[in-house]
């Protein structure tokens, strides 16, 4: 079952979301803004997001902007009552994959989620690694985090810069390797 973020300050809409996708296939997350979805995305495996844009804390636009500064490479869905051209255009150059227009159905959203997550497999597919070549670059990669972590003398954010890759990433590949 793929996971689904969903990020509302509505907790109708989570409810009926969350009690309505597993139907389609869906386990359901739930935030009620940016920040607790960012703490989400942080602790947990999440296959799509769909965001609403206007929220109290931290809102959508200001999300997809977070996940991607951290590399977070997630399909997203943005979702809003107040729906503009220039809202959609800043989503979307920032990594959201499409914009659906609030009231909609449970439906409609199954639908753009699940045309997203069509896009994802087929690039993933075409990195798929021989199994003994996968067992030599999870060395060589394991080797190369424990070099960069000392040479920043255990600064994560340091390690991740020196390794070119982004700070969330390097704390899934620690987590990975029980670094």
């Amino acid at each position: 079952m793929p996971d689904m973020l969903i990020v509302d300050d509505e907790p109708r809409l989570l409810r009926v979301l969350r009690l309505g996708l597993p139907e389609y296939g869906f386990n359901v997350l739930t935030a009620a803004h940016g920040q607790d979805a960012l703490k989400v995305l942080f602790d947990k495996h999440v296959d799509v997001v769909v965001t609403d844009v206007r929220m109290p804390v931290m809102d959508g636009v200001e999300l997809i902007y977070e996940m991607e500064r951290l590399g977070i490479g997630v399909p997203i869905v943005v979702t809003t009552a107040y729906a503009d051209v220039d809202t959609a255009v800043k989503t979307l150059k920032h990594g959201a994959c499409d914009y659906i227009r609030k009231p909609f159905s449970v439906e409609e959203l199954v639908q753009s989620v699940r045309h997203v997550m069509q896009k994802m497999p087929a690039a993933e597919a075409s990195a798929a690694v021989d199994f003994d070549l996968q067992s030599q670059v999870d060395t060589k990669e394991k080797e190369a985090i424990r070099k960069a972590l000392k040479a920043a003398h255990g600064v994560k954010a340091e390690a991740a810069r020196l390794l070119g890759i982004s700070e969330r990433n390097l704390w899934y590949k620690l987590k990975k390797y029980g670094l």
